[in-house]
C-alpha cells in the first residue's frame, strides 16, 4: 500500500469518526441536529517521518503557537504501525490528527505569513504529508 493510500485510509477514519459524532443524519452543508448552524470543524491529518528530529525544535516553537491561535486541538498522535487493525501500514514515523474550529481558520493559519516562515524551519528535517477532512461531510 502506498503512503497516499494509507493517508486516504486515515482520512476516511477521521471522516467516519466525525460523522459518528453527529446525533442524527444531516444533509451536506447542514449542521448536525441540535447543533448551532455555522462552520464545521476541520481535521488536519499529518504524517511525518523525521530525518533529523533533534533539529525540529525551532519549527515546533514557531508553528505551535500559530496553530493553537487558529484553534488547533491535538486529538491524537502516535505511531500508526503499532495498532494496525487491517491491511499494511508502510509508513515509518508519526501520525497526528488536529482539530481546527473551521476550514477557514485552518486555511488562514496554513496560508499565514508566519506559518510560511515556520515551514522553512523544517525543510530537509522531516518528510511530511497533510490532508484535511471536514466534520459531517
Amino acid at each position: 500500500m502506498k503512503i497516499t493510500t494509507a493517508l486516504t485510509v486515515a482520512a476516511a477514519l477521521v471522516v467516519g469518526f466525525a460523522a459518528g459524532q453527529a446525533s442524527a443524519p444531516q444533509a451536506a452543508g447542514q449542521a448536525p441536529a441540535g447543533a448551532q448552524a455555522g462552520p464545521r470543524p476541520a481535521y488536519l491529518v499529518v504524517s511525518s517521518r523525521p530525518i533529523q528530529p533533534e533539529k525540529m525544535g525551532p519549527y515546533r516553537a514557531a508553528a505551535g503557537p500559530l496553530a493553537r491561535a487558529a484553534g488547533m486541538e491535538m486529538l491524537a498522535s502516535g505511531d500508526p504501525a503499532t495498532h494496525v487493525l487491517e491491511g499494511k501500514w508502510p509508513h515509518a514515523g508519526a501520525l497526528s490528527i488536529e482539530r481546527y474550529r473551521s476550514m477557514d481558520e485552518l486555511m488562514k493559519f496554513w496560508n499565514s505569513a508566519g506559518y510560511q516562515e515556520a515551514k522553512k524551519l523544517r525543510a530537509g528535517l522531516s518528510e511530511m504529508n497533510f490532508i484535511v477532512a471536514i466534520e459531517g461531510r
